[in-house]
């Protein structure tokens, strides 16, 4: 297998954001099955709940990666200065779309994703319109996804994460 994580690192796991490797063992979760290796996940912004990955499937594995070290996180940012999502006017491929980006949970996506929509709800606000529900929710959502992994990397609060981003960006 390509990637092997160790118990104590801290990984990203789909949706999941930030979860640390709390163990890697042999646990069956069926009575009836024999027993298998498995990636026990911890996420660290849920603590209490548990993830099993068994390190047999690829498929399940592929949704863990490594979290990128401060100056992979700041070249990741500066690598999505002017791109440009393309705003999709059919609302309901438009949202398919971006939940897709969401599920996926590429940091770079949700960067380019979040910077798409703000500058659509900047635009909207100046027309004295509203950003559409469905699509603030994908924006709480991506910016939720971000702040857990950036604020995660370089050790700050939700709140600051933000203004870091744009502080990169703005250079």
């Amino acid at each position: 297998m390509a990637d092997s994580y160790r118990k104590g690192e801290y990984v990203r796991y789909a949706c999941n954001g930030v979860c640390l490797v709390d163990d890697v063992r042999l646990d069956r979760l069926a009575n009836k099955e024999a027993p298998k290796e498995f990636y026990i996940l911890k996420p660290v912004s849920n603590p209490a709940s548990t993830i099993f990955v068994p390190t047999g499937s690829p498929m399940l594995v592929s949704k863990m990666s490594r979290l990128p070290d401060r100056e992979e996180l700041d070249k990741l940012i500066l690598s999505t200065k002017g791109i440009q999502f393309p705003w999709i006017e059919d609302r309901k491929v438009r949202l398919a779309q971006f939940q897709a980006i969401v599920k996926e949970c590429d940091l770079r996506d949700l960067l380019c994703l979040a910077l798409c929509i703000r500058q659509r709800k900047r635009s909207l606000s100046a027309e004295g319109k509203k950003l559409g529900a469905s699509d603030e929710g994908v924006l709480q959502r991506a910016e939720a996804l971000i702040e857990n992994q950036v604020g995660f990397v370089l050790q700050v609060s939700g709140e600051q994460v933000g203004p870091y981003i744009r502080s990169k960006l703005e250079n």
